[in-house]
């Protein structure tokens, strides 16, 4: 499983799925559904409730999160997912790219379907805190 970095609107992503933050409210903290990807570019789109500030365990519940969406994605036998910045209600920038790339690596021996993990930043210092640190975490 590639894991890869685009700066660009995750809408305009040509992949099988993408995520999408979710409120809590909709689903346990930590849990992700799917629905159809409608009239955007992908088939499905996975949704992926994260914390909010003030959260106890911020960094347990993204990963939660971000495990969730992959093992969604994994069930719907696709190839490539998209993935945006998730949880910068909850936690600093650094310490989310940290948890999502982290996760991402993890799932890696899990994956089978699975083949190409976007992570699509809107902004250059998000693109630029997860090059350094996809950099140094897969090493």
């Amino acid at each position: 499983m590639n894991l890869e970095l685009l700066r660009a609107d995750i809408t305009s992503l040509k992949v099988d799925a993408m995520v999408n933050e979710s409120a809590p409210s909709t689903l346990p903290v930590g849990q992700a559904t799917v629905t159809s990807g409608g009239n955007l570019l992908c088939k499905f789109v996975i949704h992926a409730a994260v914390p909010r500030a003030g959260e106890d365990n911020g960094h347990g519940k993204l990963r939660a999160a971000m495990l969730s969406a992959l093992e969604r994605a994994e069930e719907l036998a696709i190839s490539s997912v998209g993935i945006p910045l998730m949880g910068s209600q909850a936690l600093p920038l650094e310490e989310i790219a940290t948890v999502m790339i982290q996760a991402a690596l993890d799932f890696r021996s899990r994956a089978r379907s699975l083949q190409r993990v976007v992570f699509c930043l809107f902004g250059a210092q998000a693109y630029d805190i997860f090059e350094r640190l996809l950099r140094e975490l897969a090493e």
